[in-house]
């Protein structure tokens, strides 16, 4: 049997939601970014990495293209969330494509979560208005814009425990 670590950099709550999920279906340890060091993770057989997406960069993700020298044994999996809806496919593979290097072929997972205002960072918070007053003051705004718009009024959770199927079906086959 495969050994399994699930290692994850949650900001807000939503990708530890997720990693204990994942964790209670693999029935394997899911740690916190800030407590994983290389030397333990890179003894696993299989490490699943998720992080939340912030300006389209996975959270934590330098921890995984940093140490690929020393995961050469190890197969990877990626999850991330946000809060772009699962719809936006175009959106989801942009975010693969910028986090993780094509030639590596890990597999990555998108799982839509919400925003949390309540544990969301001073400087995340001004990011937030600075993009409703961008978004407010913008004529001729297109669907998507009209949209977001109205998604970043307030905190809203769109989690759900059935998005992790995708993932666990992958698990399955290796």
């Amino acid at each position: 049997m495969k050994s399994i670590l699930l290692v994850y950099k949650s900001k807000t709550g939503f990708t530890k939601k997720y990693a204990r999920w994942i964790s209670d279906e693999l029935n394997c340890h899911a740690l916190p970014l800030e407590t994983a060091y290389i030397s333990e993770v890179s003894k696993y057989d299989i490490v699943i990495f998720g992080g939340g997406i912030h300006a389209s960069k996975i959270n934590g993700i330098r921890f995984i293209t940093n140490n690929l020298e020393a995961l050469k044994n190890t197969q990877l999996i990626i999850f991330a969330t946000g809060a772009t809806p699962i719809s936006a496919a175009e959106k989801v593979i942009q975010f693969k494509e910028i986090n993780i290097p094509i030639e590596l072929n890990i597999p990555f997972f998108y799982f839509q979560s919400g925003i949390n205002y309540k544990d969301m960072g001073l400087s995340d918070k001004m990011l937030m208005n600075v993009l409703k007053l961008v978004l407010k003051t913008k004529k001729n705004k297109d669907k998507i814009e009209i949209g977001t718009m109205e998604a970043i009024n307030n905190s809203y959770d769109n989690s759900s425990r059935k998005a992790i199927e995708p993932l666990l079906d992958y698990l399955r086959t290796i």
